[in-house]
């Protein structure tokens, strides 16, 4: 019980780190250049608040991993890398597809907490699927707490190389 709770704190952090940059973005006035595009503020900034995200699934997969019967156990777990491209691809395609003939973007005019969730649900993909990665690898050798953990280091390692390096 003790850890479900502090499993819904983490998604409570989630939701308030969201919650303040949606109010922070509404008062910021950015000026857009000639060519129609916007200069993003502070890259480290964004990659902050990108780092306070992971850190919050990390503690929520932390907190699962502590409890007595965690769902990592389960046996879809070797299959889960396989499954988790699968949903990767299709949910990059729906995405794109979704912005360039549907009315996503449209919808994140209106919504822009949309682009919040978008932006979480790609972020615990990539989580996920390195996750999924290294437990299989391990395979019982080591505590599912430890493979968080190197999970959690190789996720930040992949996106501090995506965003700074790219």
């Amino acid at each position: 019980m003790k850890w479900s709770i502090l499993q819904f704190l983490a998604v409570s952090l989630i939701i308030i780190v969201m919650w303040t940059l949606e109010i922070v973005s509404e008062n910021l006035n950015i000026q857009t250049s000639s060519g129609g595009w916007t200069a993003v503020n502070s890259p480290l900034l964004t990659f902050l608040m990108i780092v306070l995200i992971m850190t919050s699934i990390y503690l929520i997969f932390v907190f699962e991993a502590k409890k007595e019967k965690p769902i990592f156990r389960y046996s879809i777990w070797s299959r889960m890398p396989s499954i988790l491209v699968g949903a990767g691809v299709l949910s990059v395609i729906l995405f794109i597809m979704g912005g360039i003939i549907g009315p996503l973007m449209e919808w994140v005019s209106q919504w822009r907490f949309l682009l919040y969730v978008f932006l979480i649900y790609f972020l615990l993909l990539i989580f996920l699927f390195i996750f999924s990665i290294e437990l299989k690898r391990q395979k019982g050798s080591q505590t599912v707490e430890k493979t968080v953990h190197i999970s959690f280091v190789w996720t930040l390692v992949l996106l501090f190389a995506l965003f700074f390096l790219l």
